[in-house]
């Protein structure tokens, strides 16, 4: 996690606070429904109590199972929209920037990597906001709860619980790093597609006079296929080390 993404989700707290809020209580209503879900399942088969005796605790599981809806939803909601105010508020922030660094900076630089800069880098941390960093905090809470549960049952149960809980945040850093490898190869291909297709754009009217139109149109299609190649060869192995763009 990098700590400037963190100080964005910071600076709108309550969308953050009412994401992780629901979330956190969505697992404990989990809990509940499995812990009411056994109940019933014990006092059917085993105590062979009748429909009459165990209706309370159904009434109660579909009670809990309407209330997770509820909050998947409130999670939701708030999570995309703590994504949509991150993503104004930093397109406006690189709006300001690039103001205050003039025209003489702009020129100097290619085009299509600041429109796939301020367009498809900002929304392609949609993902990260309304998902990632929510279920990150999530993630590390909702176990806690199960323990403090497994725990008066259970005592082996819990210890194994306590003991394997760790390997879950090792893997999620070692999926991240691998991902976050994976993800700025991939930008970077982009960008150079972005900034090759805007200033071809640019210099339509040059090739037109030469006639080389249609040939750097082919040179394009090329490019475009290749960058798709490559997305789909990542998106199939996530060990794949070498671009085929040229």
């Amino acid at each position: 996690m990098h700590h400037r993404l963190i100080s964005l989700a910071r600076s709108t707290p309550i969308p953050l606070a009412v994401t992780i809020a629901a979330g956190f209580i969505a697992g404990i209503f989990i809990i509940a429904q499995a812990w009411t879900l056994s109940q019933v399942i014990n006092n059917v088969y085993l105590n062979n109590l009748g429909r009459d005796d165990v209706w309370d605790g159904m009434l109660l599981m579909t009670m809990l199972i309407a209330g997770r809806a509820l909050l998947a939803w409130m999670s939701d909601f708030s999570a995309s929209t703590l994504a949509v105010r991150i993503k104004t508020d930093l397109r406006q922030r690189l709006y300001d920037h690039l103001l205050k660094l003039g025209p003489a900076y702009t020129r100097g630089e290619h085009t299509g990597e600041i429109s796939a800069t301020v367009v498809e880098g900002v929304e392609a941390l949609d993902a990260y906001f309304s998902q990632y960093l929510p279920q990150l905090v999530i993630s590390a809470l909702v176990p806690l709860s199960i323990l403090l549960f497994v725990f008066p049952i259970d005592l082996f149960s819990g210890v194994v619980l306590l003991l394997t809980a760790p390997l879950i945040p090792f893997f999620m850093v070692l999926i991240g790093r691998t991902a976050e490898t994976l993800t700025n190869r991939q930008y970077e291909t982009l960008s150079r597609l972005s900034a090759h297709f805007l200033d071809s754009l640019q210099g339509l009217t040059t090739l037109k006079q030469f006639s080389a139109s249609k040939a750097h149109a082919r040179t394009i299609a090329r490019a475009s296929d290749q960058f798709r190649d490559t997305t789909l060869v990542y998106c199939v192995s996530p060990f794949f080390r070498r671009s085929r763009w040229n």
